[in-house]
C-alpha cells in the first residue's frame, strides 16, 4: 500500500501517483474512487498562494478509510444477522409435532384424556381461582389455591366436570382471578398446544397451531415433548 509522507511538500504529480497506487493496491469501492478524483481536481485547481496543507490531506484520507471500515463492519453485521436467522429457523423447524405452552384463554380437550393448562403470575398471590368453562360459561372445573409464588404453574385437568362426568372433545375457556389480599394481581392463562407447522418470515416467524390458531416464537414459554 502506498504511503503519503506528511512532511513532504505536495505536488500534483506525486498526488496522482499515490492516488493511482492506492487504487491498485487496495481495490477501493466506488466511493473511494470518487473521493480521489475529487481530491486530484482540488489539488490541480488549488491557489498557489494558499496550497492544501498536508494535515488536511491526511484528514480527508482518514475519513474515507473510516467510511470504508464502517461499510465492512455493516456487511459483517448483516452476515452475522443472517446466520442467526438461519439458525433460528432450523431450531423452529424442530418444534413441528411437539407440544408447547403458550398464553391462551382456551384449551383444546380430547375426551377421556388429561389436558395440560397453566397460569403465569407476575407477582406473588395470596389466592388464585381458576375456572374451566364451556361455550355457555358453565363451570366444568374449579381450582382454588393459596399463597402462590410468581412465575409459571402447570396443571392437569382430567376432563371431568363438577359431577365427575367426562366432557366431550372440544374447546373450553380458562378464567383466572389472582389476588394479593384485596389487590388484583396480573395473571394470564396458558394452554398446551401442538405445533402444526412453521411459517418462515423475514421479520418474526409464525408458528401454526392448527385449531389453536397461530402464535410467534416469543410466546413459547415451555417446550414439553
Amino acid at each position: 500500500m502506498s504511503i503519503i509522507d506528511v512532511n513532504l511538500p505536495i505536488n500534483n504529480e506525486s498526488i496522482k501517483k499515490n492516488a493511482h497506487n492506492l487504487q491498485n493496491s487496495t481495490n477501493p469501492l466506488d466511493l473511494q474512487k470518487n473521493f480521489l478524483s475529487l481530491l486530484i481536481a482540488q489539488i490541480k485547481n488549488q491557489d498557489p498562494t494558499d496550497p492544501i496543507k498536508n494535515s488536511d490531506l491526511t484528514s480527508q484520507l482518514a475519513q474515507i478509510n473510516t467510511a470504508n471500515g464502517i461499510e465492512r463492519l455493516n456487511n459483517t453485521a448483516i452476515q452475522f444477522s443472517n446466520q442467526i436467522n438461519r439458525n433460528q429457523n432450523i431450531q423452529l423447524s424442530s418444534l413441528i409435532g411437539r407440544h408447547i405452552i403458550v398464553p391462551k384463554k382456551q384449551i383444546i380437550h380430547k375426551k377421556d384424556t388429561q389436558t395440560r393448562f397453566g397460569i403465569e403470575l407476575f407477582e406473588n398471590a395470596t389466592s388464585v381461582q381458576i375456572k374451566i368453562t364451556d361455550k355457555d360459561n358453565k363451570i366444568l372445573h374449579l381450582k382454588k389455591m393459596k399463597d402462590i409464588k410468581s412465575g409459571i404453574h402447570n396443571f392437569l385437568w382430567d376432563g371431568k366436570d363438577l359431577h365427575n362426568k367426562s366432557v366431550k372433545t372440544g374447546k373450553y375457556n380458562i378464567f383466572v382471578i389472582a389476588k394479593n389480599k384485596d389487590k388484583n394481581i396480573p395473571v394470564r392463562s396458558l394452554s398446551e398446544v401442538v405445533v402444526n407447522s412453521i411459517i418462515i418470515s423475514s421479520n418474526d416467524s409464525i408458528i401454526d397451531l392448527g385449531e389453536a390458531g397461530k402464535t410467534t416464537p416469543s410466546n413459547v414459554l415451555e417446550i414439553l415433548k
